[in-house]
């Protein structure tokens, strides 16, 4: 089964299941998901920590509150599922999955669904954890902490359009959580205007707490409207001081306005005011090493990802770590030393150190795709062939959404290179939230005669404000070249092109 059928055969189910079972869910299935705890002290903490995390995302609280709770209660299974799912240390996510599968026996039928829905979702058995997702959401259709876990996991495996539907079917107007979490959905599909109404009504019902201007900031930035996304950063920290996200937010959005000097300040004053939790940590230490691959800094790059590789080495984060060197091998200029730093990704994720199976997988599919990028800079036709094959495997056996953009992604890369602009398009568009992707896709959409979806795919690329490698390693090079209609092999003179970033010595 080809990865593109996979995807289609996940979405049948999600559509078939969610629709039948919300025609019968108000009537057979009414109420709310219980929470089965022996202790009144245990759920009121549970009640209140998953208002924090969702509305106020005061993560580091909530966590701190559910720990609490589950030494209170350790046979409170939902608990440890909630703690589970929040929790930003993977060793702890690892172990609190494993004790809310263990205790599950003492939680209702409903609880227990959710905790077997995550667990299959873990152990990357997507399609089973798809339809006990939609069992547990056509019996609390309505509930906000169902809706909620529903909507977000399909947001992580990028269904945002789905994570939408189901949330306007709830009903549910008055959680400000979710409010936020449609926003950033709107976001990621560019729909801006639907985010910023959102964002507007998250804003008005929480109007003393930080985090709607973060969001706000956050997705003004997605939209590229950097200045106003400072000022809402800013008024997130006169609000409350030590809700560090909005520092790095301030130092992310300097690092795309192309300010590297102010961006590394902005992030050292966060580093030296807050304490972070682990991957956190290691988030913002990343973007403050892709601020050196901005300037070409390769040498001050390395030394930023060695570090990092060094601290998750030591803190047994394999899949983190084995992300790390994924992304040290993409700016490599010599394609030698990028595919030394993968077998160096594949060395850390074998040791399957507190990572979940699906986390594996995942990061199994990029450092392959990056392999595939490799292989072509360096010609070598063999090494292309076998990666894609593996590739492919992993794609046709995984049901997982993310993990058939990598194999697209891959394909559609050995497809331009060997000048098949179609087939190139038909793959590139089935990973359109990737810069590397959307480059190509553009490339072959003009090299195939089709100029308007060339425009469109190049406005979006030129628009793309993720603070990732990808964007940095495409994006900053294709805007400069789109904005100046003198720049050879433009979008905008409709000649044939070739991407810049394969003329440009910046992968290899």
């Amino acid at each position: 089964m080809s990865g593109k059928v996979t995807a289609l055969l996940v979405s049948i189910v999600l559509l078939a299941v969610t629709n039948a079972a919300t025609a019968q869910s108000a009537i057979r299935h009414p109420g709310v998901l219980p929470l089965t705890t022996k202790s009144p002290e245990a759920r009121r903490l549970t009640e209140e920590a998953m208002m924090l995390d969702l509305d106020q995302v005061e993560q580091a609280k909530a966590i701190e509150m559910l720990r609490k709770t589950v030494k209170i209660d350790p046979d409170f299974a939902m608990a440890h599922e909630f703690l589970t799912q929040i929790s930003l240390d993977p060793a702890e996510q690892v172990s609190e999955q494993q004790k809310a599968f263990a205790t599950r026996g003492h939680a209702s039928p409903g609880e227990r669904l959710a905790i077997e829905w995550y667990q299959d979702a873990m152990d990357h058995k997507l399609i089973s954890a798809i339809v006990k997702m939609n069992d547990l959401l056509s019996r609390y259709p309505h509930d906000k902490w169902v809706v909620w876990m529903t909507t977000w996991w399909l947001t992580t495996e990028t269904q945002y359009q789905r994570s939408i539907e189901i949330y306007e079917r709830s009903g549910i107007s008055d959680s400000p959580g979710l409010m936020n979490n449609m926003g950033y959905s709107y976001a990621y599909l560019r729909q801006f205007d639907k985010a910023f109404a959102q964002m507007d009504k998250y804003v008005a019902a929480l109007p003393q707490d930080a985090n709607p201007r973060d969001s706000y900031a956050e997705i003004l930035r997605l939209a590229g409207h950097f200045p106003e996304s400072i000022e809402h950063y800013r008024a997130a920290l006169a609000i409350n001081p030590e809700f560090y996200s909005s520092q790095f937010g301030i130092a992310d959005t300097y690092s795309l306005m192309g300010d590297q000097t102010q961006a590394r300040k902005e992030y050292e004053i966060g580093f030296r005011k807050f304490s972070l939790p682990e991957l956190h940590r290691v988030q913002w230490q990343t973007r403050e090493a892709i601020t050196y691959v901005r300037e070409g800094d390769y040498q001050g790059a390395d030394r930023a990802f060695h570090a990092i590789a060094g601290y998750t080495h030591s803190k047994n984060m394999s899949q983190v770590e084995a992300d790390t060197y994924r992304q040290m091998a993409m700016y490599q200029q010599n394609t030698k030393h990028g595919l030394a730093f993968l077998k160096k990704a594949d060395a850390a994720l074998h040791e399957h150190r507190n990572a979940t199976q699906a986390a594996i997988r995942q990061e199994s599919a990029q450092i392959l795709r990056a392999r595939v990028e490799l292989a072509l800079k360096a010609g070598n036709k063999k090494l292309v062939s076998s990666t894609l094959a593996k590739l492919g495997e992993l794609s046709q056996s995984s049901n997982d959404k993310v993990i058939d953009a990598a194999y697209h992604g891959a394909v559609g890369a050995v497809a331009f290179s060997d000048g098949e602009y179609q087939e190139a398009v038909t793959h590139l568009e089935e990973d359109e939230n990737n810069p590397l992707s959307l480059e190509l896709l553009a490339a072959a959409y003009q090299n195939s005669g089709d100029r308007a979806q060339a425009q469109h795919t190049a406005e979006t690329l030129a628009n793309f404000n993720d603070p990732s490698l990808e964007q940095a390693l495409v994006v900053p090079t294709f805007r400069t070249c789109y904005q100046d209609p003198s720049c050879s092999g433009s979008i905008k003179s409709g000649e044939k092109q070739q991407p810049r970033r394969r003329s440009h010595p910046l992968l290899m």
